[in-house]
């Protein structure tokens, strides 16, 4: 697929319309109730999928919330492989802790694939509960870690893999005297 910027200004604007109905229509909305989840008006809506109008970024980032997906699942709707290539996914790091937050993909709506590093001792953040229905399957590649979500916590070892209901407040913590590694799907229910 060629990249956006090398697509006409009209023609991205018709690409971008198809794929907001496509959306639309695979999750059984109306305008109506597109609009009322996004914030953006009926007919402004019916234009954009018509391709008559290209919507600002704060428009079309409401658009792909009111639909439940990200802004670039619209803008490249018919991508048959999406590649990271190493050194470019979004890093993260705690200061405080060391603990390294790396995002490696997000393949569908409310389906995310993390992989944490914890420096020996070093706890997550505190997290709040995601949304009922949503579960998160950590798998221990190196180390010791205990996962708490709510009062309940579970300890996992190199190898070990645990799927964990999280609509609770949830943490971990490196319990070991080596660095940790995890590997985290997290897989929310649709709206």
């Amino acid at each position: 697929m060629p990249d956006i910027d090398d697509i006409p200004e009209s023609d991205a604007d018709a690409l971008f319309g198809t794929a907001v109905r496509a959306r639309r229509a695979q999750l059984g909305i109306t305008l109506d109730q597109l609009a009322q989840s996004s914030g953006v008006s009926p007919g402004a809506l019916s234009r954009v999928e018509r391709g008559l109008l290209g919507p600002s970024l704060r428009n079309a980032m409401a658009i792909a919330h009111g639909l439940g997906c990200e802004l670039g699942e619209l803008l490249q709707p018919g991508a048959q492989a999406v590649v990271t290539r190493k050194g470019e996914h979004q890093r993260y790091l705690h200061e405080d802790s060391g603990v390294e937050r790396m995002a490696l993909a997000r393949p569908a709506p409310g389906i995310e694939w993390v992989e944490y590093r914890l420096p020996p001792g070093a706890q997550s953040s505190h997290f709040a509960p995601h949304r009922s229905g949503t579960r998160e399957v950590f798998h221990l590649l190196d180390g010791t870690v205990r996962i708490w979500t709510g009062a309940h916590s579970v300890q996992l070892r190199s190898g070990d893999t645990a799927v964990l209901t999280m609509d609770v407040e949830h943490r971990f913590i490196n319990e070991g005297r080596k660095p940790a590694r995890l590997m985290l799907l997290v897989v929310a229910p649709s709206p």
